[in-house]
């Protein structure tokens, strides 16, 4: 391994670092930087030994993406495995991880929050990037095409920020990468100039050579000072075109001083939380209506492995079902402003009658009744029903029979068809109409045996060590958020033929100055049942603070208990009993706001006890297979600085040459003359025509240092002799057996011979030396 070598490893590295470093502005919390480190640490050890082993480039760069691959599952995913080995749940567990990070870039603006599948993620991200800056700078030795993941790295930061970046989050990975360059190309131009050199030639080449680097030197640093000015001056004088997010998710904050968007994605996953803790609003609004009710922006009824998908193209063909008649609602007006939803989606209460947006196409989904707009629209006015039966009408509103409901709003998963089934008759019991089995269903969630929890815990598994269906372990845990509970009512009630789906949007909000404002905090989930001649009603199961409240056909005229249908509509959650109950409810989620760590915690917390025993063992175990290559390089640093004169340093580097082409099978006779020598490695090297005039050029500057004067023998012959012999080993490691190479590099006989003979030059007492 050359010293050059070496440095553009390092040089790899530390550039890979300095590039995703500008990532942890994105996230609240910068703890995953340690895990970063020590993958890019791995990376970069990965490359030196595997090319030290092989010179084929694609095996160095398979071996990093292996084993930087099985290091990181066994970090975020340790737990699926089996004997150390990866199993079908690990896929599994590394799936959820990825659905868990897609969903957090898509709902929060940075800064983020940092969770497991973030975390998982973003080491990832930076293994590739570290992977491909270290295989083109150092294996394929082409720094200058390092320029472009590091660049990649660079971007994900300036293009997701919510603000501009520091100019030393540009210069760092800049400056390493010019640094890496000019390593590389004077290493280059080395070569060049004493490749051409004439073995008669009198002139002074070396001094010729050092004069024409320090030129291109020069010129070099110059062209790269004058790029990076350019860079940095350019953006301030001329129009630059608007950020791209990461799936429109991070970067969507009005705190940088524009405009951002919030968007819903067409996937709810049930193992994932709805909430958001982003304060950024969402729209403001005035309504007519003495009351507020939740503001929809979309509803499905297909549920599959744990999450509720938007199974339709939403293309709003056809007519919607006709609403209640006159008779049966009331309509109320909202006119909404500073709207920031993503196209195709706005909110607005349900059910939506009139839609008045100027200049904007929209259209309403026959089957969800959802707003869709053909672009974003910042200001709209919508006229909607407020459609509430009592509690006598429904009961007798009859069995369901309509077009609006379909196979999907009564489909129960299989995998957990017998718990529902069992757990809505327990609760529905003494129930004789859809009303009176929906409202149990609602109190009964709402009650006290279930606690409403941002924090679910570690799923559970069952006893073949399988992940539980969401629903099975929210009735085991008895602990979620609105996602959970929506999806436990809407199964239930399905269970007892009541069609049901899942609904998605913002609860009110509140009232600032004369208008109400709606908070990427106040995303909510909540079931519809449908009751024939009615719709689809809404329905509150979720308890706490972060719910709203039942509407009024859902808690009068029952007497399912103390904590819900009972109540009359006066009794909601602002006083009262409901208060009290609503105070105990949201207690487990009223935590402590953590303070930040800081980048040194989040470092020193990857180096405890625990993690620095296992880098020991790794280090010595690494130490134990290469203490016999590391002692043969040792031996050959201290026999070229021990050289004081040319002569001895050209004797330093015959020998090392034919210690390694010994190590590869070729082995020197005792009695031979040099040419005799030469010639056998010739014939038995295959070397080809250059590099068997490089073998010549070797034998007749060792046979001139040897037998000539020593001042005839220039500094300009020994290093051209160095890069003979280089060649000739490559010419020859290519020709032996990957086993041969892996042998002479594992063992050395250098190495071997020096701790062989380590006892005889240990002094012994009484031994003369």
């Amino acid at each position: 391994m050359t010293r050059r070598r070496w440095r553009i490893t390092l040089l790899a590295a530390l550039a890979t670092l300095a590039a995703v470093y500008p990532i942890t502005s994105l996230f609240s919390d910068a703890s995953w930087l340690g895990e970063a480190v020590l993958v890019i640490a791995l990376v970069a050890g990965l490359g030196l030994v595997a090319r030290g082993l092989t010179r084929s480039r694609l095996l160095v760069v398979l071996l990093q993406v292996l084993v930087t691959a099985y290091v990181v599952l066994v970090r975020f995913t340790g737990d699926s495995f089996v004997l150390l080995v990866p199993t079908p749940s690990t896929l599994e567990a590394a799936n959820s991880l990825g659905l868990q990070a897609l969903e957090t870039v898509q709902r929060y603006s940075a800064p983020a929050p940092l969770n497991e599948g973030i975390a998982f993620c973003l080491t990832v991200a930076v293994g590739l990037v570290a992977i491909s800056v270290d295989a083109t700078a150092a294996t394929w030795r082409s720094p200058a095409a390092a320029g472009l993941p590091l660049l990649t790295a660079y971007l994900i930061t300036a293009a997701n920020g919510y603000a501009a970046l520091e100019l030393r989050y540009f210069l760092v990975p800049v400056a390493l990468w010019l640094v890496m360059l000019h390593t590389t190309a004077r290493a280059q131009f080395g070569r060049w100039g004493t490749a051409s050199a004439s073995e008669d030639s009198e002139i002074d080449e070396a001094a010729h050579d050092r004069d024409a680097l320090r030129s291109f030197t020069a010129g070099a640093l110059k062209l790269g000072a004058v790029g990076v000015v350019v860079a940095v001056l350019v953006p301030t004088v001329i129009p630059h075109f608007p950020p791209r997010y990461l799936t429109e998710g991070l970067g969507r904050t009005t705190g940088g001083g524009g405009e951002g968007t919030v968007g819903f994605n067409d996937t709810l996953d049930l193992s994932r939380s709805l909430n958001d803790q982003d304060q950024t609003p969402v729209l403001s609004y005035t309504t007519t209506a003495f009351t507020r009710s939740p503001l929809r922006v979309l509803a499905t009824s297909y549920y599959s492995r744990g999450q509720w998908l938007v199974a339709g193209s939403g293309s709003g063909s056809g007519d919607p079902a006709p609403l209640p008649p006159p008779e049966r609602r009331r309509e109320y007006e909202i006119t909404v402003s500073d709207n920031t939803l993503a196209a195709p989606r706005i909110a607005a209460p349900y059910p939506v009658v009139k839609v008045a947006m100027e200049g904007t196409p929209w259209s309403i989904d026959p089957v969800t009744r959802d707003v869709r707009v053909g672009r974003a629209v910042s200001d709209y006015r919508i006229t909607y029903a407020d459609v509430a039966p009592s509690p006598p009408e429904l009961r007798e509103s009859g069995a369901p029979d309509s077009p609006d409901i379909t196979d999907d709003d009564l489909s129960i998963p299989d995998r957990s068809r017998e718990l529902i089934d069992s757990w809505s008759a327990e609760v529905t019991r003494g129930e004789d109409n859809p009303l009176d089995k929906a409202i149990a269903i609602q109190d009964h969630l709402r009650g006290s045996d279930y606690t409403y929890s941002l924090d679910l815990g570690e799923p559970l598994r069952d006893s073949e060590g399988r992940l539980l269906e969401p629903i099975q372990n929210f009735y085991q845990t008895r602990r979620g958020y609105c996602v959970q509970f929506a999806t436990a009512m809407i199964m239930l009630a399905r269970a007892q033929g009541i069609p049901a789906r899942m609904a998605i949007g913002f609860l009110p909000g509140d009232l600032d100055g004369e208008r109400y404002v709606v908070r990427a905090s106040d995303a909510h989930a909540w079931p519809e049942l449908y009751f024939q001649g009615y719709g689809w009603l809404r329905f509150e199961p979720t308890p706490g603070v972060r719910a709203g409240t039942p509407p009024p056909y859902a808690v009068l005229g029952s007497d399912a208990g103390a904590t819900g249908g009972g109540r009359s509509v006066d009794d909601t959650e602002t006083g009262g009993t409901a208060s009290a109950s609503a105070s105990t409810s949201a207690t487990p989620t009223a935590v402590a706001v953590p303070q930040q760590p800081t980048l040194l915690d989040s470092v020193g917390s990857v180096f405890t006890v625990r993690h620095v025993v296992t880098a020991l063992t790794l280090l010595v175990l690494l130490l134990a297979v290469f203490v016999m290559p590391i002692t043969a390089w040792l031996l050959r640093v201290r026999r070229r600085r021990a050289a004081v004169s040319q002569r001895d340093l050209i004797e330093a580097e015959w020998l090392d040459l034919t210690s390694h082409l010994g190590d590869l099978g070729l082995q020197a006779p005792d009695g031979v003359t040099l040419r005799q020598l030469r010639d056998r490695y010739v014939g038995d090297g295959h070397l080809d025509e250059e590099n068997a005039s490089a073998m010549r050029r070797v034998t007749a500057t060792l046979e001139k240092a040897r037998y000539d004067r020593p001042e005839r023998t220039s500094p300009q012959e020994a290093i051209r002799l160095h890069h003979d012999i280089r060649s000739i080993r490559r010419q020859v490691g290519r020709t032996r057996a990957w086993q041969t190479r892996v042998r002479s590099f594992l063992w050395p006989a250098a190495g071997v011979s020096f701790w062989r003979g380590l006892p005889d030059r240990i002094p012994r007492p009484g031994r003369r030396r």
